[in-house]
């Protein structure tokens, strides 16, 4: 990263606390009879989307990657749209960033965040895109998913777990499953989470409930024929979403690798540990959320830099890398895969060439 950038980052890292107030309050004023309505609770709540707002901001900053910033107005507008908020709520939003970034930064400064500001107006002056169902009646295991995903949301995991079990027991295969019923319906309650279609609540009791209907298969995917081949797998330090690495790993251990998974918000020094203790040949990282993909790279170049076995081989996924397919080489990783059957891919293709030498 250039210095002007890391300087940049700093200074309004450092002074967020501080800029998240003159943003609201500039906010409450520009829109009085909006947000006044919503009393001491909205105000609470404005304080911390605007800290989202500048973690993004950063992020894009940190990372001169100016595409995190405007996606991340991308998804701001469809989200406030589902609120109900008025349509010119995102651009007043960036007027207050860029009044109060204005104020408080040297000129030079103010000019690398105005400049990812400038792009987010851009995208936001766009219409608003709907986000369209993950689901596809035509798609394999639709049905299920579907009924699944019901059951889900209305609280029912253990009516969703039984439609699981008993495909499974009818001969499913469990890659099948993973990949059409459980990310598929995590991917659409996500979507139906950020247009305001369903609750937080409802969003996290879906996720917290098939992560458990997971484990409950874990008899038929701990019963592989090892193949001598190991694989540690992790999110970054700070990322909380963790299903998605954790199909991975469990498309290993189907496959017959040893696997070793260390859940969400992993510190680097724990990962390290494990890589000296259980010498594996692949390690892969997980970043959901963009304003971790410089996580991510920190994460790979300690591990790079440590005294760990040196032949590991780091792939990595997420949402956080799926806007480009060289973001994984910008990380320092040796490979980048789009889900778990790739992952399994990439990572024998990996191995193998390694061990030709």
């Amino acid at each position: 990263m250039s210095e002007i950038h890391k300087k940049a980052y700093d200074f309004i890292r450092n002074r967020q606390h501080v800029l998240v107030k003159m943003v609201v309050d500039r906010q409450y004023e520009l829109q009085p009879k909006f947000w006044k309505k919503f009393g001491e609770r909205g105000y609470e709540l404005s304080i911390r989307d605007v800290h989202y707002h500048f973690s993004y901001l950063i992020e894009s900053i940190l990372a001169q990657d100016i595409s995190i910033f405007t996606r991340y107005t991308e998804w701001l507008m469809e989200l406030f749209k589902g609120l109900g908020f008025p349509d010119d709520t995102v651009k007043t939003t960036l007027e207050c960033l860029r009044m109060a970034l204005k104020e408080a930064l040297p000129e030079d400064l103010f000019a690398i965040a105005d400049a990812h500001i400038e792009e987010g107006f851009g995208q936001s002056r766009k219409p608003i895109m709907a986000i369209p169902s993950n689901l596809d009646e035509s798609a394999p295991f639709y049905s299920l998913t579907k009924k699944y995903m019901d059951a889900l949301l209305a609280g029912q995991k253990h009516k969703a777990s039984r439609l699981v079990l008993d495909a499974v027991e009818k001969g499913a295969d469990i890659k099948d499953i993973y990949l059409h019923v459980f990310q598929k319906s995590q991917y659409e309650i996500g979507r139906l989470w950020c247009t305001n279609k369903i609750s937080v609540a409802q969003e996290h009791y879906s996720s917290a409930a098939t992560q458990l209907i997971m484990s409950q298969l874990y008899h038929y995917i701990f019963s592989s024929e090892k193949i001598g081949r190991g694989l540690i797998a992790a999110c970054v330090n700070n990322e909380l979403h963790e299903i998605g690495v954790r199909m991975v790993a469990d498309f290993f251990e189907i496959e017959g690798w040893d696997t070793y998974y260390m859940g969400a918000n992993t510190p680097d020094s724990s990962i390290i540990q494990a890589i000296k203790k259980f010498d594996p040949d692949i390690l892969a990282l997980s970043a959901t959320l963009p304003i971790h993909q410089s996580m991510l790279k920190r994460t790979i170049s300690t591990v790079r830099a440590s005294d760990a076995d040196a032949r590991v081989k780091i792939i990595v996924g997420g949402h956080a890398l799926n806007s480009s397919k060289n973001l994984w080489k910008e990380v320092g990783a040796d490979g980048y895969a789009a889900n778990a059957e790739e992952a399994i891919h990439l990572a024998s293709r990996l191995v193998d060439k390694d061990q030709r030498g």
